[in-house]
């Protein structure tokens, strides 16, 4: 099995690296910044390039969410993709909208590619921050960060 790891650097995403190398499945990362694909001992990509397996099983590729030739070239000839990547700003509208694009991207991307599964991930701050929320109250899907309340307190960075 083949796998494509969106926004491999991230901390979930990683993890998720790590788990595919250690049963011996074949990972294609993607990574937003170039220069650690330049630089294989870049410290940003390090923990990759030292995972076991990642010598011969790990490929890390340039992408940007909303370029839909990088997000196909990152999931052709996958049978999974776990999108994780995600822009991360304090800025509402330079992280909405290229994620939504992005997300779209990567599903279509996987669709004409024929992928299997897709897995999506979001942060914990897609839905924590409400100060308006019964702490008791169990968050699911209908529950969503307050975004006048990030933009005033700029904890979308």
């Amino acid at each position: 099995m083949t796998n494509s790891v969106t926004g491999a650097r991230g901390f979930i995403a990683s993890w998720i690296v790590k788990d595919l190398l250690e049963k011996d499945y074949v990972a294609r990362g993607t990574v937003r910044n170039p220069a650690i694909l330049i630089n294989p001992d870049d410290p940003k990509n390090s923990h990759l390039r030292q995972l076991d397996g990642a010598d011969t099983r790990l490929q890390l590729l340039k992408a940007d969410l909303t370029n839909f030739g990088s997000i196909q070239s990152a999931v052709s000839g996958r049978d999974g993709v776990f999108h994780l990547a995600s822009p991360v700003t304090d800025d509402p509208v330079q992280m909405v909208d290229p994620s939504i694009q992005g997300t779209l991207n990567v599903l279509n991307a996987a669709l004409q590619a024929g992928v299997r599964r897709v897995v999506m991930t979001s942060s914990i701050g897609a839905v924590a921050m409400d100060l308006h929320r019964d702490p008791n109250v169990v968050v699911d899907e209908s529950c969503w960060s307050n975004l006048d309340y990030c933009k005033e307190t700029k904890v979308l960075r």
